[in-house]
């Protein structure tokens, strides 16, 4: 008799009005008691990748550990500080204790559902309504849970990694010159900007970019489209001489990619563009599909370092530095560059910092056989941005412009990068590999460079000669005015 009234239970749980009982929620718990079962979807919910979710797991397991120690909390808020970062750790500590409490519950909740789902066909009437209701609170909190992982997994995503103790503090102007080369060119006659002998010699056209593509575009005309290959044959060449493997990357990388390397797609300030509908981005440096080559790897110890060097585009909403604005081709909105990088182990803690120097030595060399007079910077805390450690700017004189211009950068980001991409190497037991890049050579502001440096009394510009064996043609290694044939008149 027992037995019969626990299974007639059973069945009018089964057969409930609202079509919508218990044991539905275990298949669809988007389901419930006001719904009919034709109403009962899956949740709507935007799809992560499995390297998204990994990425996320990586940045809220480390998060949560440095949140629950106060001592490493006030270093990092201090090192934020340091670098202008403008994250909230008050909300942070907030956000970081809600979502531990919401976890707990929750997990609290599914393991009493988990017993209780045991001895189900045992449950009376009014218990199984109490167990509905039980679920329906779990649903609740896994909700909030979520909810409020997303709101403190923006806030880690937005804490920059440690800060070199040689590194100095401040802004722009506490960077620190390191090493000069050469002495300032002098001519004896009226030099002129880049802009001007771009339009005087028929090489650069930005206004025609400008009306047929947007603004910070532009077209290299004659001897320019040619330098612009050799300076890409002379760059990749010199690479590969010191051991660096080439590459050519693709111009779109994912949205967890972008973010691993750490630079933010989203909100005012982001410089990228996105392809529309899709978590997908235009290459703001090769840096970003380099470091998505190693992604999800584990690589043998006797390996590293490994270096690879990629000739990419690159595509920025660049806004206009500091100061007056540069007419012409210094800061534009897509341009070409040979970019450095580099893969290292992690076993002295010199390894990242030997292969940052080595790079920055390659760099210097660059800039010396071109014949620049350059100096190196030592970059101060503000303008590491979110994964440098360290970083080393180089900036070649522009006599036309009468300024020091940026012409490459070098970074170590150390673990910043692996951890959220999941660089890994394997010496008994897996660590997390340091990751360096550099850029070799910036087509636009090396052009501008030597446009203004080597620019000649009688209106000529006259390249140096370590770049002859690129150009293979005698009129475009001197380019004169009297040579110089519009598109119209060949």
């Amino acid at each position: 008799l027992k037995f019969a009234m626990r299974l007639v239970s059973i069945v009018r749980v089964l057969c409930w009005p609202k079509r919508c009982g218990v044991y539905r929620v275990e298949l669809n718990w988007h389901c419930s008691e006001a719904t009919t079962e034709s109403q009962c979807s899956a949740p709507e919910t935007k799809p992560k990748s499995p390297t998204s979710a990994r990425l996320h797991k990586q940045v809220l397991s480390a998060g949560l550990r440095w949140l629950s120690d106060a001592e490493a909390v006030e270093a990092v808020k201090q090192n934020a500080k340091e670098r202008g970062n403008d994250t909230d750790f008050d909300k942070l500590l907030r956000d970081g204790s809600d979502f531990a409490r919401l976890r707990t519950e929750m997990l609290t909740l599914k393991y009493r559902r988990q017993v209780n789902s045991k001895s189900f066909h045992l449950q009376g009437k009014g218990e199984i309504i109490a167990l509905k209701e039980e679920r329906a609170n779990l649903k609740q909190k896994t909700t909030e849970m979520l909810e409020k992982e997303e709101e403190l997994l923006d806030g880690l995503l937005s804490v920059p990694n440690n800060t070199h103790p040689d590194v100095p503090i401040g802004g722009v102007e506490e960077s620190k010159v390191v090493y000069t080369h050469g002495a300032k060119p002098e001519f004896n006659f009226s030099i002129r900007k880049h802009s001007e002998i771009g339009i005087q010699l028929d090489l650069i056209d930005c206004n025609s970019a400008s009306n047929a593509c947007g603004s910070g575009l532009y077209y290299l005309k004659g001897a320019l489209a040619v330098l612009e290959v050799a300076l890409i044959q002379y760059a990749m060449q010199k690479a590969m001489s010191k051991g660096f493997y080439p590459i050519i990357t693709p111009d779109i990388v994912k949205h967890d990619v972008m973010e691993g390397c750490g630079f933010s797609p989203r909100g005012d300030k982001t410089h990228t563009y996105s392809l529309e509908n899709r978590l997908q981005y235009l290459s703001g440096t090769a840096e970003m599909p380099l470091a998505g080559l190693f992604m999800d790897s584990c690589l043998p110890k006797k390996d590293l370092p490994l270096k690879v060097v990629a000739f990419g585009r690159c595509y920025r909403n660049e806004t206009r530095g500091r100061g007056q604005p540069i007419k012409g081709i210094y800061r534009v909105n897509q341009f070409s560059k040979v970019e450095l990088f580099a893969v290292t182990a992690n076993e002295t803690g010199r390894e990242s910092s030997d292969m940052l120097e080595e790079i920055l030595a390659i760099q210097k060399e660059i800039n010396e056989e071109l014949g620049f007079h350059y100096r190196v910077l030592d970059m101060a805390s503000e303008e590491l941005g979110l994964p440098a450690y360290r970083k080393y700017d180089i900036e070649v004189w522009m006599p036309g412009e009468n300024m020091y211009g940026e012409v490459t950068s070098a970074s170590n980001c150390t673990d910043f990068q692996s951890n959220r991409l999941w660089i890994s190497y394997y010496r008994n037991m897996k660590k997390l590999v340091h990751t360096v890049n550099g850029t070799a050579c910036a087509i636009p502001r090396t052009i501008v460079a030597l446009l203004e440096n080597y620019q000649q009394a009688d209106g000529s510009i006259l390249l140096p000669e370590v770049l002859h064996p690129f150009i293979w043609k005698e009129t475009y290694r001197h380019i004169k005015p009297s040579d110089v044939k519009g598109l119209y008149q060949l």
